[in-house]
């Protein structure tokens, strides 16, 4: 009688197990098979303070310095949106002699400009001997870890470009990194129409030459290349248009 009334009850206990197992969820541990990321903040780490600034070495600016072209009523019209992309591709460096430099590229969505091809024609503008690296005093390395860049180049809109260098114009060096207006990075002037290429070059080469520390200077000598630290964009004055620093 005693076992029977024991069987009665465990059956009973199990029946109830079973009914809670079907309406229950079941909870297992492990990560979200996926999830979304904010897109990083268009600054990253300064530049590591030298006593001299030449070229070659870097030197960081307390306020933003003009590396660029006066903003033109030519100039095609682009929304800020606030969010980036970061190029995704890692180039190293050309070569082995000089200081090591790590960028990453940032482009404003809004500008809708692919981020990884335009890293990587940053980067065949920065490894070319003609740039800043013939100087034998600075390598540059194109990374995908903004935490790991020493640099960063950000591509923006031209509302986020001039919060970022104020005053104008609104292709800068700023808190240590290269601010280029979208808006300039589309439009070549005459002197280099139509070859946006090369004025790309331009903008990249003269805006890494003022975080390098170098200045602005003027045309030497008319018929000649512009030195890439003269502002080319409205009047080269007798000089020829020039993107590098070592033609």
């Amino acid at each position: 009688m005693i076992a029977s009334v024991l069987i009665g009850i465990v059956l009973l206990v199990a029946l109830a197990l079973w009914v809670n197992a079907l309406t229950v969820p079941v909870h297992r541990e492990g990560r979200p098979t996926t999830s979304v990321s904010p897109l990083p903040a268009p600054t990253t780490p300064a530049l590591t303070p030298t006593p001299t600034a030449t070229a070659g070495t870097a030197s960081p600016s307390a306020e933003p310095s003009s590396s660029g072209p006066t903003p033109s009523s030519s100039l095609p019209k682009i929304k800020a949106s606030g969010k980036f992309d970061t190029a995704g591709v890692k180039v190293a460096a050309s070569g082995s002699s000089g200081t090591l430099q790590r960028y990453a590229v940032q482009v404003e969505t809004s500008a809708k400009l692919d981020a990884d091809k335009v890293g990587t024609q940053l980067a065949g503008v920065l490894n070319d001997p003609r740039s800043w690296a013939g100087s034998g005093n600075v390598r540059f390395a194109l990374v995908a870890d903004l935490a790991k860049a020493d640099f960063t180049i950000v591509i923006a809109a031209p509302a986020t470009a001039k919060g970022m260098c104020k005053p104008e114009p609104s292709t800068c060096v700023s808190s240590g990194d290269v601010v280029i207006d979208a808006s300039y990075w589309l439009a070549a002037p005459p002197d280099y129409y139509p070859s946006r290429a090369q004025w790309q070059a331009y903008l990249v080469n003269h805006a890494v030459g003022h975080l390098l520390g170098e200045r602005h200077q003027s045309c030497a000598k008319q018929g000649k290349p512009a030195p890439v630290m003269m502002s080319q964009e409205i009047d080269l004055r007798g000089c020829t248009p020039n993107p590098w620093p070592f033609p």
